[in-house]
């Protein structure tokens, strides 16, 4: 009960945590087949039934496939996922590496809840997962992005500007009693004139 009470304030506190006012939502989303290639560090905090925790990240999305380094409590240490065509591998601190069904079976008792790991880098940049039945709504007030997909409800409520693109820089996905929170502090991206 304990770390669940952290846990959620936590999540309070990383809302609160953005020091630049916001960009409003972007009335073109990026295209995930231009913008293959990106970075993004920050911190995230998730909260699962009883388990919860709090971490920074980097991501480096390559193509399909998504290089996720975690560290703090939520990570207990530090671990290393890798999410692509070929399926889910896991590294942890101490150079253990399992994969697909052992990796999702560790990260799921360690994260206290599955996470839609092939959704993700779509909607760490705003967009619906292709593949699979999605509602948007767009808002000029709270949420200013909604999307619903795959039993996930995901709330933007911040997003900011970098060169040639309006991302995400707060958002919220929730679902059955997990909820995740991400701020994105920085964005790397190629130069416009090197995307596809």
């Amino acid at each position: 009960m304990i770390r669940v009470a952290s846990a959620l304030l936590l999540l309070g506190a990383l809302a609160g945590c953005a020091t630049q006012a916001p960009s409003p939502a972007p009335t073109s989303p990026p295209d995930p087949a231009v913008l293959q290639r990106w970075t993004a560090s920050g911190r995230l905090a998730l909260a699962a039934g009883e388990q919860g925790g709090s971490g920074s990240f980097v991501w480096r999305q390559d193509g399909r496939t998504s290089h996720l380094e975690l560290r703090g409590p939520l990570g207990a240490g530090s671990l290393q996922v890798v999410a692509g065509p070929d399926g889910l591998a896991l590294t942890d601190g101490s150079g253990r590496k399992v994969d697909t069904e052992a990796a999702r079976s560790s990260l799921r008792a360690r994260l206290g809840a599955d996470l839609p790991w092939d959704d993700l880098s779509y909607w760490m940049l705003g967009v619906p997962a292709p593949g699979s039945a999605a509602a948007v709504v767009d808002a000029e007030a709270g949420a200013l992005r909604v999307i619903e997909q795959a039993g996930w409800r995901i709330d933007y409520d911040a997003y900011t500007s970098v060169p040639g693109a309006v991302l995400p820089q707060r958002f919220t996905a929730a679902r059955e009693g997990v909820r995740v929170r991400v701020i994105v502090d920085s964005w790397t991206l190629p130069p416009v004139e090197a995307r596809p």
